[in-house]
This record gives C-alpha cells, sequence and structure tokens, in this order.
C-alpha cells in the first residue's frame, strides 16, 4: 500500500545567543519561532527570510532552521 503525503504548514526557527548565564557561564540560547511558511519555500528562501528577521534583533544568529510538517496516510 503506498502511503500518501499530505504537506502541512513549515514554520520558521531561529536561535540566538543570548550571552553567557553568570551562575553557570554557559551560553544562553532563545529561539524564536515563525509560523504558517509555505511549505513549497525553497531552502534559499526561507534561510534569507531568517537572516533578514534575525537583522531586527540584538542577539548574535547561531542558526535558521525550516521545519518541515507532514501527515502521512495509507
Amino acid at each position: 500500500m503506498a502511503v500518501t503525503i499530505t504537506k502541512n504548514p513549515s514554520y520558521l526557527k531561529l536561535r540566538f545567543d543570548c550571552g553567557k548565564d553568570d551562575e553557570t557561564g554557559k551560553t544562553v540560547v532563545r529561539t524564536k519561532s515563525y509560523s504558517n511558511v509555505n511549505p513549497d519555500a525553497t531552502d534559499q528562501d526561507v534561510y534569507d527570510v531568517g537572516t533578514i528577521l534575525s537583522s531586527l534583533q540584538n542577539q548574535t544568529l547561531l542558526e535558521v532552521a525550516k521545519v518541515d510538517n507532514n501527515t502521512l496516510s495509507a
């Protein structure tokens, strides 16, 4: 039986370096997520939008991720 894939909206996840924790000395990482990303958007387009959005933040961008959300059915 063939599996059918239904593409659902993806989301964009940005991870930022927010400095060091004073007590532990570990890097503090914060995440911002943006939903309803077109699942057919190219990886390059999503990356470009992520870097543009990160320029509006004071923190240093660590990572841009596109998280796809698919439903599988038989």
